[in-house]
């Protein structure tokens, strides 16, 4: 399984990546990386299965968990300096195939759930 953005800077870097993986529980698992440093990026996810010719899209609850820069900042010190180790930001967000995805600016996205797939729809 392998996953593709179209969010790009302007000269052609991908600035979003994913890396999806199926579950043994049945759900999806999809690692979000926003490398843009500055911007948020809200992002719909479609998943396709090419050898069954069908899409499908995160359906019911989706946990996302996010570590961003918000939540991970170096706090230099004398002794070289730490970082919180706190609590990550979890959600749950009620998905279906129109749910778009906010990726805070130098952030790390996990999403996790169910998928609804749809044969002969297109992603």
């Amino acid at each position: 399984m392998h996953a593709s953005s179209d969010v790009t800077d302007g000269a052609g870097h991908a600035l979003v990546t994913a890396y999806p993986v199926l579950r043994p529980d049945g759900n999806w698992a999809l690692l979000i990386v926003n490398k843009d440093q500055e911007n948020t990026h809200r992002v719909s996810v479609r998943f396709a299965d090419d050898v069954h010719h069908r899409s499908g899209a995160f359906s019911g609850p989706v946990t996302a968990v996010v570590l961003g820069k918000a939540e991970y900042q170096w706090h230099p010190d004398v002794a070289g300096g730490t970082a919180p180790d706190g609590p990550r930001v979890t959600a749950s967000i009620e998905a279906g195939p129109a749910t778009r995805f906010m990726l805070p600016p130098a952030s790390v996205t996990v999403l996790r759930g169910r998928v609804a797939m749809r044969t002969g729809a297109s992603p």
